[in-house]
């Protein structure tokens, strides 16, 4: 079964901070997954819960709306972290929708308010890349104003 495969995390130190990454099988049970990998690594920040929030909202756009969700699919999720700066991005495997930040949606939409809530607590927000080489879509949250 694909959901319970082990997949390892990356630490990496770079210069003024340090760097996760994690791969996870492109299912919907992984979201949580990820979220708890987002509150295991901030738990002493100020920003967890808005960093939390992002990582679930990012991920369940990268399974529900790229080929990140089809059979064998992934999506990475990377947290960097500086004295200053929480970075958090989530790659999927492209072949789906392009991400749009402030889309306006109807009050009583079901759907559509993900990145416009990821856009509402963060401080920048944006995306890399295309539907042949995935996307990047990433969020940063400062600690304090610059």
């Amino acid at each position: 079964m694909l959901a319970s495969a082990h997949v390892n995390a990356m630490i990496e130190l770079t210069p003024g901070g340090l760097a996760w990454r994690r791969g996870f099988p492109g299912t919907l049970d992984q979201v949580a997954e990820a979220r708890y990998f987002a509150r295991f690594l901030l738990a002493d920040s100020a920003r967890k819960d808005d960093a939390e929030l992002i990582v679930t909202e990012l991920a369940a756009n990268a399974v529900q709306h790229t080929s990140s969700g089809h059979l064998y699919g992934t999506f990475i999720v990377e947290i960097t972290r500086t004295t200053t700066v929480i970075t958090i991005a989530v790659y999927d495997c492209g072949w789906g929708g392009t991400p749009h930040f402030g889309v306006r949606c109807s009050g009583n939409a079901q759907h559509g308010r993900g990145l416009n809530i990821v856009a509402a607590l963060a401080d920048q927000v944006g995306y890399d890349g295309n539907d042949e080489s995935g996307h990047r879509v990433w969020a940063r949250l400062y600690l304090s104003r610059p």
